[in-house]
């Protein structure tokens, strides 16, 4: 209770920005709840087989890796508050698009389309919480994003699991509708019950744009100020400079200090960390509810039901890595639980049995996720300021494109081999991200430690001063 009462307490210290950002996420949770959980089986009920959702799934990818990087440059040059408002409006009337469409080609256009847009939500997010925060509450405030998504999903997904069913007890709402309703609602019983439960997340996610009008605009840089006018410079300019550094270190290729410098910096390690984390999880996230009900034959329900209670828990372990942090770094925190949670994978995914997989499922997905809000913190806090919208385009790019392309992978490797071979492969990718990772610490020693001699400076000078 204590936990919690001190989060109550660290949310209203933060910055108001950052308070307008966690309300709107909260309110449009419980909409990302019911989507995630009930448009698959929309598509379903439209008569649409598996492989067809699957193409919806990974047109919506290929769309999202495309605009990852123009998302980034967007964000730098725009500012968090356009983007974040511009993006959700789109991404509504897209969403509208998904829902009330019907055929396959429109379902195809508007999944890629979607996908293109939610790549400016997805790439916002960690600069915009940094640039609205300081850097001793931004593990409170990462780890508080991360819970209060994970929690209003979780409520998402019980309302979306009673809306059709409610639905479909109203008997004028699976009749014949006057022409207009008639035309844009389906005319299957079943689907249009899971119609009507998306357009309800739609409505639902409405109020989520209200704190996003209510934010303050984003700092203008100063003039004059010589970190102002390297952030303020010209895009073409900022990609003329780097584009002379590479070349300066690409006629010195053969100095191995050079491309060990390279190789070694926070942007590159933590960009193939996300890689190997987006290809290791993509062999088996989507195979997991196949790998319940199919594998070890647990009934939907019970797969609710065992997914809902790791949510929880990884809300609930959400909470405590910030105090994890605090104690042993932030890359340290992440390299520790993730470890934690590999021999967890393998022995899970070597189970038959459905009580012991319903056992180690939660906590496999406690230890991975309870540190991702510290990691993205750490990801935005050793890239300098300016180009903490690039990096994270980098980060999400490398995620994305790797998990959509070890996805079709994953189910290959399935049939032919079983389910063990893709834990164990996961296993590995996962090893290897945290590896890359582990390289990242003597930086983070080197942040903290100049941190503290900066602090124990500008009390000195105070002293002197007073």
């Amino acid at each position: 209770m204590s936990l919690l009462v001190d989060y109550v307490r660290q949310f209203f210290r933060l910055q108001r920005n950052a308070r307008l950002y966690l309300i709107s996420n909260a309110l449009s949770g419980v909409s990302l709840g019911i989507l995630l959980l009930l448009y698959n089986l929309y598509l379903d009920a439209l008569g649409y087989r598996a492989d067809f959702i699957g193409a919806v799934q990974f047109a919506a990818t290929v769309g999202a890796g495309l605009a990852i990087f123009p998302a980034g440059l967007c964000v730098d040059r725009l500012g968090g508050k356009t983007v974040l408002i511009v993006a959700s409006l789109l991404i509504g009337l897209l969403g509208a698009g998904q829902i009330l469409f019907r055929q396959a080609l429109p379902l195809l256009v508007t999944a890629f389309l979607a996908g293109i847009v939610s790549a400016a939500l997805l790439v916002v997010n960690a600069p915009y919480l940094t640039q609205n925060s300081l850097p001793a509450e931004r593990s409170h405030l990462f780890s508080l994003n991360l819970v209060v998504t994970l929690v209003t999903s979780v409520a998402g997904r019980l309302l979306g699991g009673a809306l059709p069913g409610w639905f479909r007890q109203v008997s004028w709402l699976m009749g014949p509708l006057p022409p207009p309703l008639g035309n844009l609602l389906a005319p299957q019983p079943e689907a249009r019950a899971y119609q009507l439960a998306l357009i309800v997340a739609g409505l639902l996610a409405v109020p989520s744009l209200v704190p996003l009008f209510l934010l303050d605009p984003d700092p203008r840089p100063q003039p004059g100020a010589a970190s102002s006018q390297a952030v303020g410079r010209s895009l073409p300019g900022r990609l003329g400079d780097l584009g002379r550094k590479v070349g300066a270190r690409w006629r010195r290729w053969p100095d191995w200090k050079v491309w060990r410098a390279w190789l070694g910096s926070a942007l590159v390690l933590l960009t193939l960390e996300q890689g190997l984390i987006g290809f290791g999880a993509g062999l088996f996230i989507p195979y997991f509810n196949l790998f319940f009900v199919r594998h070890l034959g647990a009934d939907p329900w019970q797969f609710g039901l065992i997914d809902g209670l790791a949510t929880a828990l990884t809300a609930g372990a959400t909470l405590l890595a910030p105090w994890l942090a605090s104690r042993l770094g932030k890359a340290r925190a992440v390299v520790l639980t993730q470890a934690l949670s590999l021999p967890l994978m393998l022995v899970l995914g070597f189970s038959h049995s459905l009580w012991l997989a319903a056992l180690l499922y939660p906590l496999r997905q406690g230890a991975m996720d309870m540190t991702m809000g510290v990691l993205q913190a750490f990801s935005m806090e050793v890239i300098p300021a300016q180009w903490r919208g690039l990096a994270n385009s980098s980060y999400q790019a490398a995620y994305w494109i790797a998990y959509s392309l070890s996805t079709p992978l994953g189910g290959i490797i399935i049939v032919q081999q079983g389910y063990p071979t893709i834990f164990v492969l996961a296993a590995i990718s996962y090893g290897l991200s945290i590896l890359a990772l582990y390289f990242c610490i003597p930086r983070e020693i080197d942040e903290r430690g100049s941190d503290l001699r900066s602090g124990r400076a500008d009390h000195k000078a105070d002293q002197q001063n007073g």
